[in-house]
């Protein structure tokens, strides 16, 4: 049970990490702050374009048009939302099936294939954010070797490392739901299975 519960707070806190990297704007950035040549920084999520000048004025431009927005910024829209709604029936499913909860407790089979259902989709919602997130980052490297202007230049921000985390966070609380559920439901059956060979008459007499 304590091993279902921690993947089941591991998906949680996916989820979280999700919503915060998905909709906050540092999937990419530009200028450093050792650098004392940068006079303004600019970073980029997935809604919006933000700079920092000098004496710390932030200003920020909302992507209106999606049909103007690139490649990669719409099919990072499209699989990070689909990464959050997987994720958001996974914690709101998984919960009917984990052991400290008394949802379904008079149908220990069907709890365990809801609790093992919730980390499926747990681990689909990670695996889309995964897939995503790396595909992303990989754009930022390749794209930065080469330009070979250092103004134009973008690094990996925070936004999109946290993102990927929670992609991983997803991942493994789903692994976790999936085994600590198929290992019940295995006992359950061995059970079942014991207690008709030892008794394989008694419903005849």
């Amino acid at each position: 049970m304590a091993f279902q519960l921690f993947g089941y707070i591991l998906t949680i806190a996916g989820l979280c990490g999700l919503l915060i990297g998905t909709f906050t704007n540092e999937w990419k950035i530009s200028g450093h702050d050792n650098d004392k040549s940068v006079i303004l920084v600019k970073y980029e999520g997935l809604w919006m374009q933000c700079s920092v000048d000098s004496s710390s004025h932030v200003r920020c431009t909302n992507f209106n048009s999606l049909l103007h927005q690139t490649f990669e910024i719409r099919m990072s829209r499209v699989f990070m939302i689909i990464s959050i709604v997987l994720s958001s029936f996974a914690v709101l499913v998984a919960v009917s099936g984990l052991r400290c909860t008394k949802f379904l407790d008079d149908n220990e089979t069907m709890k365990d294939r809801t609790a093992f259902f919730g980390g499926i989709l747990s681990v689909c919602g990670g695996l889309f954010a995964l897939g995503i997130t790396s595909w992303f980052t990989y754009l930022i490297v390749d794209d930065f070797y080469q330009k070979d202007d250092d103004k134009d230049k973008y690094v990996i921000g925070k936004s999109l490392i946290g993102a990927f985390v929670a992609s991983l966070l997803c991942l493994f609380g789903g692994v976790f739901l999936c085994a600590c559920s198929v290992k019940s439901l295995r006992s359950n059956n061995k059970f079942s299975q014991h207690l008709v060979s030892k008794n394989p008459e008694k419903d005849y007499v």
